[in-house]
């Protein structure tokens, strides 16, 4: 009897840890999406670009293909040198996932609210604001 409970409750153990294991593929675009605001890695964070991104920065707003988009988002960084990032909030609406979070760079705090849409299979960023709160 005693070898059965070590038995079940090591295959508790076992279950719950590799459950717990099992992370949404939008938690885990969202949580290296934040290091890399955090950082500034705009490498990292335009691997995640559609074909064509609607980026909204503070002193402008226009629709760029992913290269464009990059180069906007890395004189972005440039100007203002990450300092942090705190990851607010995260949902779904009814055609993509989105996470809103805090900036805070060398010139202010900053809102960024990312959306996330599946394209061809891919989980790919079509949106992106940085705005001032």
């Amino acid at each position: 009897m005693k070898k059965l409970q070590v038995f079940v409750i090591l295959s508790l153990i076992f279950s719950l840890s590799t459950f717990g294991n099992i992370i949404d593929p939008e938690q885990e675009i969202f949580a290296e999406l934040s290091t890399s605001f955090k950082s500034g890695n705009v490498k990292e964070i335009a691997k995640y670009f559609a074909k064509t991104v609607d980026v909204t920065l503070p002193s402008s707003e226009d629709q760029y293909s992913k290269s464009q988009a990059e180069i906007v988002l890395k004189n972005f960084f440039d100007g203002h040198t990450p300092a942090g990032f705190t990851l607010e909030h995260q949902g779904a609406s009814n055609n993509g996932k989105y996470m809103v979070g805090s900036l805070m760079t060398s010139k202010g705090i900053f809102k960024v609210y990312v959306f996330v849409r599946d394209i061809g299979g891919q989980k790919s960023i079509s949106e992106l604001k940085i705005e001032t709160p």
